[in-house]
């Protein structure tokens, strides 16, 4: 739905060298905005001009069009009235129609005229390639044409941000998936969340706490990790077992590192669990980091025996000792993984910090209630169900309506959650109310329900009702 119009009225740079660049830039610039994919939505195509002139060519337009008497890297000449991204007029009907060069209508935007003679000589001067300089040369004009402007300093510093996140896109940086794994309780979730700064996988003192493959990005202007929380590794015993071993296995291999967690606590021997993950990641020719958790809480001298066993048995990738709890040893994890990563563009846009739905994470939250406030009372298990997710706006003010059902497999549990007096149940209620209204930044109105249903591990409907199985 973009059509960039090429045209080359100089010959030291050919269309092979030139045109798919320019292309790919504009078009990328066009789709950062809202407005462009409004009307390719209404079925208009979006027309620029982009004119490959000599040094001599652009001296003389610059004469004509701006007084100025000089060469230039690029101009922009808009064809329309807009003012950050935005039109200043709605486009009439008849603009498309005029425009109109094949089966649906077109707007045009406006006209580039780049001079790549001077575009090579900036990049000589910047110490980077020719196809990088022009890329970002052609992301400046667009926004030109989009209404974007440096004349002030406020206008300045807006437009160097607006390049510099639209040309972020473009780069290619270390970018890959993670996938954190590890026994029951030793910390994975813990990790991550550090790492996100907010609650992606649900953290509890049980063991199995995490039951979906939650992805949580990790973006810099340097790297992008995605990063997987797997499940334990356990012995299933039920569907919900296999289902979490599935997520588990599904993780290792989708992934371009794997964060293999142990405790410092540990014995220096190997776990049949352990040798399962690796083994799963050689197979696949991924490399493993070794972290080892919880350094805070166990004898330094515990540390060095865990690493020469696992050096000893597989030579892995690297080592670190961490504290995820005390954020301690973190940054060095990262740098070991962004090392390991390939290098390639961004595979995931600014905001996008989860793959988890906002209702996936409602579920979450109540569960992760339920796992704190009845302590040992409750063994893992419930699962709950988010019936309905419904979400309005006022006044520009965002508010959601939950009801969600708690399942669990005895009335004796039942009773447990529902508390003396109904109690039990409103403190779980109000806690994950809030937690949602943090983590959503809306106005959460929340309804739970207890229900009783035997077996429910093993039940499919109530696997895939809960998400843990597809439908």
């Amino acid at each position: 739905m973009i059509d960039v119009r090429c045209y080359n009225r100089q010959r030291v740079f050919g269309a092979r060298e030139t045109f798919h660049t320019i292309e790919e830039a504009a078009e990328h610039a066009l789709f950062c905005f809202p407005s462009m994919l409004s009307l390719m939505g209404e079925g208009i195509r979006i027309a620029v001009d982009v004119t490959l002139v000599g040094p001599r060519v652009m001296r003389r337009i610059n004469r004509e069009q701006r007084g100025i008497d000089s060469g230039t890297d690029i101009l922009s000449f808009p064809a329309r009235a807009m003012n950050r991204g935005e039109f200043a007029e709605k486009p009439q009907e008849w603009e498309f129609m005029e425009l109109s060069g094949g089966s649906c209508p077109s707007l045009m935007i406006g006209e580039l005229i780049i001079s790549p003679t001077r575009v090579a000589e900036q990049a000589d001067e910047l110490g980077h390639s020719f196809e990088r300089e022009l890329r970002f040369l052609v992301i400046h004009g667009v926004l030109h044409l989009l209404g974007y402007d440096h004349q002030s300093s406020d206008e300045e510093r807006e437009m160097i941000a607006m390049q510099k996140a639209v040309m972020a896109g473009l780069e290619e940086i270390p970018c890959g998936f993670a996938a954190l794994t590890g026994r029951p309780n030793v910390g994975k979730s813990t990790l991550l969340n550090a790492i996100a700064g907010r609650t992606l996988a649900i953290t509890s003192p049980k063991p199995q706490t995490t039951r979906h493959a939650i992805r949580g990005v990790f973006s810099t202007d340097e790297y992008q990790i995605a990063f997987i929380d797997t499940p334990g590794i356990h012995r299933p015993e039920s569907a919900l077992g296999k289902a979490m071993m599935k997520a588990a296995s599904n993780a290792i291999q989708q992934s371009d590192v794997v964060v293999l967690m142990v405790e410092a606590a540990w014995r220096p021997v190997i776990g049949t669990s352990e040798r399962q993950v690796i083994q799963q990641a050689r197979k696949n020719d991924i490399p493993v980091i070794l972290v080892i958790n919880k350094i805070d809480a166990s004898p330094k001298e515990n540390v060095l025996p865990l690493i020469q066993a696992y050096e000893e048995a597989y030579q892995l990738a690297a080592y670190v000792p961490i504290s995820a709890k005390k954020d301690d040893g973190i940054d060095l994890l990262i740098r070991e993984i962004v090392r390991m990563l390939p290098v390639r563009r961004r595979l995931f846009t600014p905001g996008d910090e989860t793959d988890q739905t906002e209702k996936v994470l409602a579920g979450e939250l109540i569960r992760r209630e339920v796992l704190f406030q009845t302590d040992r009372e409750i063994p893992h298990g419930v699962t709950v169900i988010v019936e309905s997710f419904d979400e309005s706006d006022s006044k520009g003010k965002r508010s959601l309506t939950i009801d969600a059902v708690i399942l669990c497999g005895k009335e004796s549990h039942k009773q447990i959650m529902i508390g003396k007096g109904g109690s039990k149940i409103k403190s779980i209620g109000t806690a994950a109310r809030e937690a949602m209204e943090s983590l959503f930044e809306a106005r959460v109105t929340l309804s739970l329900f207890v229900k009783v249903r035997s077996g429910w591990q093993n039940r499919t409907e109530y696997l895939q009702d809960s998400g843990l199985l597809e439908k």
